[in-house]
């Protein structure tokens, strides 16, 4: 067992030395999308229907910066062509969400537009591979 005033000059030490105490990187759930210095999408499937969330650089959630987006994606093995979603502010306003059921297999490439208010073109477009495990 350590001393307690060992402890605190370890612990000062690392102070002093420019370190900051180390932490974990936070867990985001769903696919990781990047926006640049803007930071990161997540999109994952929450009650059947998609969920994108905002956050910074640092992975520190934000509120959504448009109040609205589509995503667009091919199913897999299927001859329906492509489907869209669109996802509007959640209840709690932290997300963008789709009231529409996503039928399996949920593994495809998703291209995600953004919009601003009133705007018919989306202000960013992003493409990822997605999978309902996230990976």
């Amino acid at each position: 067992m350590i001393p307690r005033w060992c402890a605190f000059f370890l612990l000062l030490a690392g102070v002093l030395a420019g370190g900051e105490p180390a932490r974990p990187e936070a867990r985001i759930e769903g696919v990781l999308i990047p926006r640049g210095e803007k930071g990161f999408l997540a999109l994952r499937l929450a009650g059947g229907g998609f969920e994108l969330r905002f956050f910074s650089p640092e992975r520190r959630p934000l509120v959504p910066e448009v109040p609205r987006a589509v995503v667009r994606w091919t199913p897999a093995g299927r001859k329906t062509g492509p489907e869209s979603h669109l996802l509007e502010l959640s209840a709690d306003g932290k997300a963008l969400q789709s009231t529409r059921i996503v039928r399996p297999p949920h593994v495809f490439r998703v291209t995600v537009l953004l919009f601003a208010a009133g705007a018919e073109q989306p202000v960013e477009v992003h493409a990822a591979e997605f999978r309902a495990d996230g990976g």
